[in-house]
């Protein structure tokens, strides 16, 4: 399946899953509470993936289940999950007794980036610094301060498709970054009604161990942004500038795509 089809397939799917979020709470007559319960479902269907009930409800389609086996060369896993978006992919074997598929094991683009940072040698590849390579996203970068109410960062997620909002104050400096694993938390916690409190409130009740956020400059090295991978389980790194306010944002998924296409159109 060609890359423009399956981008124009999830679009659809994207529109009209946000279609009928839209719909539930204009719709919706009742208290403020209730409308929090039908967001979090929405939310944790689109979060965790799991949107059998609701697709089955509202008549979408679901997107072919990506698979590989795990006799496939990396390689396959990487273009897979850059065509598609997927920030993972199952290793589907055949059950020698059963005939049945099943999964082995989940491959993200976590552990890929980090074999990478463990296995491979140096190259003049990453070397290379953020700023000359151009890697990660500098226009439209949706934020929020500490004040917002979450379920106004939520409705930026949904609406974006993206799984995190950096946090910011008024010149831009950024305070924190708000995820997608918090909107879990909430949700798991049954406490609904958190999504009407701020995002100062939410953050300030994550576990003692939480990392924090990983950040970096345009003059940072790419090997420099692999060894932070290779030391930590690194999900995105905010870019800043020499003051600490908000440049950019750098994916997992745009360093994958580097290292992998980068050259294929000399080739």
């Amino acid at each position: 399946m060609g890359l423009a089809h399956v981008d124009l397939r999830r679009s659809a799917y994207d529109f009209r899953l946000h279609q009928c979020y839209t719909i539930l709470l204009a719709k919706s007559r009742s208290t403020q509470s209730d409308r929090s319960v039908i967001l979090s479902i929405m939310l944790l269907a689109h979060w965790t993936k799991c949107v059998a009930d609701i697709e089955k409800a509202i008549g979408v389609l679901p997107l072919e289940t990506i698979s590989v086996h795990p006799t496939r060369p990396l390689y396959e896993a990487c273009r897979e999950m850059l065509q598609t978006r997927a920030r993972r992919i199952p290793l589907v074997d055949i059950d020698d007794e059963t005939g049945r598929e099943m999964v082995v094991s989940v491959i993200t683009q976590y552990r890929i980036l980090k074999f990478i940072a463990v296995n491979v040698s140096e190259t003049e590849k990453l070397r290379k610094s953020v700023l000359e390579i151009g890697l990660g996203t500098y226009r439209d970068l949706h934020t929020a301060s500490m004040d917002t109410p979450v379920i106004d960062v939520i409705h930026l997620m949904v609406k974006y498709s993206i799984s995190s909002v950096p946090i910011v104050d008024t010149e831009s400096h950024v305070l924190n970054v708000f995820e997608g694993v918090d909107v879990i938390t909430i949700i798991k916690g049954g406490v609904y009604d958190g999504l009407t409190t701020t995002v100062g409130e939410a953050l300030s009740n994550r576990p003692e161990d939480f990392p924090g956020i990983y950040t970096c400059s345009e003059e940072d090295r790419l090997d420099s942004l692999f060894d932070t991978i290779r030391k930590s389980r690194v999900h995105r790194l905010v870019v800043l500038d020499e003051e600490n306010r908000l440049k950019g944002v750098i994916s997992l998924s745009d360093i994958l795509q580097y290292v992998l296409l980068e050259g294929e159109v000399d080739d």
